[in-house]
């Protein structure tokens, strides 16, 4: 039902007895939330950018586009960003399997041999991200906010603005938006060098009504 929140248990990778967040990346990830609904999972992400003390003035933009359908609401909005075409065959007289909205096959035929389509851009923060959502189809997608979480010292809390920010997936359950899901989930990211992320990540899910729901995942 739209606007459900469904409960979501994610284990912590490790190898052997090490947790795997502790010996790659740079950040750990905790979903705080997974919805039914594109709109409250965007509305929440929203929500915890207010927390933010300092934001990149850019956003990360990332969808795998899986019908001709889906690549024309996108060019809506995008028409001058790049499209990577997954489905096309390698061919070393192309330099490269990337696409402008003018340079797609006019044959549905061809066009449709390129599926799924990649988009993946940085754009200025707070420009086409609602718009960006409102195009997506079935395919799974990302919004990745970078930035830095307040300092709170009576949690041992210091921010760090090269590892920590929001995730919000599309129609996946993984941060790299591979696996796909029919719901969508929120990731808060901390630095996996604060002194105390789960208690952190607890704390900004507090502040907007929501809760940690498992993790930590290898993040940044």
């Amino acid at each position: 039902m739209k606007g459900d929140v469904l409960p979501v248990i994610l284990a912590e990778d490790s190898v052997g007895d090490r947790d795997i967040v502790g010996i790659m990346g740079h950040s750990k990830a905790y979903p705080v939330l997974r919805s039914s609904s594109p709109a409250d999972t965007f509305a929440l992400a929203q929500r915890l950018r207010t927390l933010m003390s300092w934001q990149k003035p850019t956003v990360r933009l990332g969808a795998e586009l899986q019908t001709i359908d889906d690549v024309l609401r996108m060019v809506h909005i995008l028409p001058n960003a790049l499209y990577e075409a997954e489905g096309a065959p390698f061919d070393p007289e192309w330099s490269t399997h990337e696409f402008r909205a003018d340079t797609f096959p006019a044959d549905t035929d061809e066009f449709q041999a390129l599926l799924p389509l990649i988009l993946d851009v940085e754009m200025p923060v707070d420009e086409l991200e609602e718009s960006f959502v409102q195009a997506l189809g079935a395919g799974p997608a990302t919004i990745d906010w970078a930035g830095a979480w307040p300092d709170v010292p009576e949690l041992g809390l210091v921010a760090d603005p090269m590892f920590e920010g929001i995730q919000a997936v599309f129609n996946s359950d993984d941060l790299d938006w591979e696996r796909p899901a029919h719901d969508h989930t929120v990731f808060v990211h901390l630095s996996k060098g604060s002194a105390f992320p789960t208690t952190g990540a607890e704390w900004l899910a507090g502040q907007v009504g929501a809760r940690v729901l498992g993790g930590p995942l290898l993040g940044w």
